[in-house]
């Protein structure tokens, strides 16, 4: 029986007030008032920003710092607007309260392996949980290097085969360059389940490949999180030999380094005032900038 791995994905967000708050589901309320996800049912972690607004003027209010209370886990998070304002009788004072507005991250379930999961969606989840991709089917795996070479590097996909379980002979895809699309890499693509090192034999294949089709560029990619000692040997032997193979090793590691670098072209939501490059300061003085924050895996910052 095939196991179905279901995960909960960002999929907006929703505006609400105190009002809303007190009239909503007892368990939702209940989990905010305690600072735990309504997801999860674990601790929230918080984070502030502080914006730059001019002095604060007796009789008026600002609105002066953006906190967030988010879930390490699935990524839901609760956002505030902190107002400040000094009374008139008390001009030194500086009082701090929650703007009416508030705006909390609406969830999806996914079922991670189903075929008509988008490659966008996989790419914000893997953002979050790159371990993850070991749950990925072996088309989408394929689709997920496609999607992130192509961006990458530029140049045009070609596909060998229609799917990632038809014969490929050893490549997978091609990247096509030039207004004529003649130069081209061929792409190998190995989704790794139960191992973390590349051997080298399937390197040694996509050599093999590589000179069968006349190919003398090449990238072979793994989402094992490295390559063995003498499979990283490979391109330096293959560039030496009598054809003259450049070849590139991506390993999981430098895949999950393309995935980062490559979602600023993502579409985001940001709560109201946020932006993508925002700096906020999280447990402990960290700081971290926004994207990252609403976006990334921020698991190791409790």
């Amino acid at each position: 029986m095939k196991q179905i791995h279901r995960r909960l994905l960002h999929a907006g967000l929703q505006n609400y007030d105190h009002a809303d708050f007190e009239v909503d589901s007892p368990f939702f309320s209940q989990a905010l008032r305690a600072h735990r996800c309504p997801c999860c049912s674990i601790d929230l972690q918080v984070f502030e920003h502080e914006l730059e607004t001019e002095p604060l003027k007796p009789g008026f209010g600002y609105i002066r710092w953006l906190n967030l209370e988010i879930c390490p886990a699935c990524g839901w998070w609760n956002f505030r607007q902190n107002l400040a304002s000094s009374p008139f009788e008390r001009p030194e004072e500086v009082l701090r309260s929650t703007w009416w507005e508030l705006t909390h991250a609406l969830q999806s379930e996914i079922e991670l392996g189903t075929a008509t999961l988008p490659v966008e969606m996989i790419r914000k989840h893997l953002l979050r949980r790159w371990e993850d991709r070991k749950l990925i089917s072996a088309q989408q795996a394929e689709d997920l290097v496609a999607s992130l070479l192509q961006e990458h590097h530029g140049g045009q996909v070609i596909r060998t085969t229609a799917n990632a379980n038809s014969p490929d002979g050893g490549i997978d895809l091609y990247l096509a360059y030039g207004d004529d699309g003649m130069v081209r890499r061929a792409v190998q693509v190995k989704r790794r389940i139960a191992t973390d090192t590349e051997p080298v034999d399937e390197v040694r294949n996509f050599v093999g490949a590589m000179v069968l089709t006349g190919s003398d560029r090449g990238i072979f990619v793994t989402t094992a999180s490295r390559f063995s000692t003498i499979a990283q040997a490979v391109p330096g032997i293959a560039k030496e030999a009598k054809f003259k193979l450049e070849l590139e090793l991506v390993d999981g590691e430098r895949l999950f380094e393309i995935l980062r670098a490559t979602s600023g072209t993502m579409t985001a939501q940001f709560p109201p005032r946020v932006e993508p490059n925002q700096e906020w300061r999280g447990p402990k003085g960290r700081k971290i900038v926004a994207r990252d924050l609403f976006t990334g895996d921020i698991r190791d910052w409790a």
